[in-house]
């Protein structure tokens, strides 16, 4: 899996390593993805929030 390169990631985001992070997603701090989430494209998450395992 892996981060789309137009993606753009705050730094204090946590992503797990195996998450699937499509193009033009935008992940803003406190966010917290779990294992094996794809999102897809076009996403926008910020502030406080945490998206568990195996999400698409």
């Amino acid at each position: 899996m892996g981060i789309h390169p137009t993606a753009i990631i705050d730094p204090k985001a946590e992503i797990s390593s195996d998450a699937e992070i499509g193009p033009y997603c935008i992940i803003g701090s406190g966010v917290n993805i779990g294992a094996r989430t794809r999102l897809i494209a076009h996403v926008y998450l910020e502030g406080k929030l945490t998206i568990g395992e195996e999400n698409i």
